[in-house]
């Protein structure tokens, strides 16, 4: 095998968005705490990749902050699914 051929499938779910299946039942509970409803599966798809980068963000913001390199951890919120500019309508930053 080429190195390609060995990249391709670890490439693909990153430049196509895929989902990470194994946050399905979180990706759900998130949404009905917080009353999240989409306009179809489109925007659902692409609120779900932006909640995913988020919670990755969060994660290793903590993981870091375990070993001392913040002062501060995160937790994820109702704004999970917004990217920062679309957050500018709520006041928040």
């Amino acid at each position: 095998p080429t190195l390609l051929t060995l990249l391709v499938p670890t490439l693909v779910p990153t430049v196509l968005g895929q989902v990470q299946p194994e946050l399905d039942a979180h990706w759900e509970l998130w949404k009905k705490t917080h009353g999240k409803e989409y306009k179809g599966q489109a925007e659902e798809g692409q609120r779900r990749l932006i909640w995913e980068k988020n919670l990755n963000y969060i994660n290793s913001h903590n993981l870091e902050h375990a070993r001392g390199h913040h002062s501060y951890q995160l937790a994820m919120n109702h704004l999970g699914d917004m990217v920062r500019g679309t957050r500018v309508g709520t006041g928040l930053q």
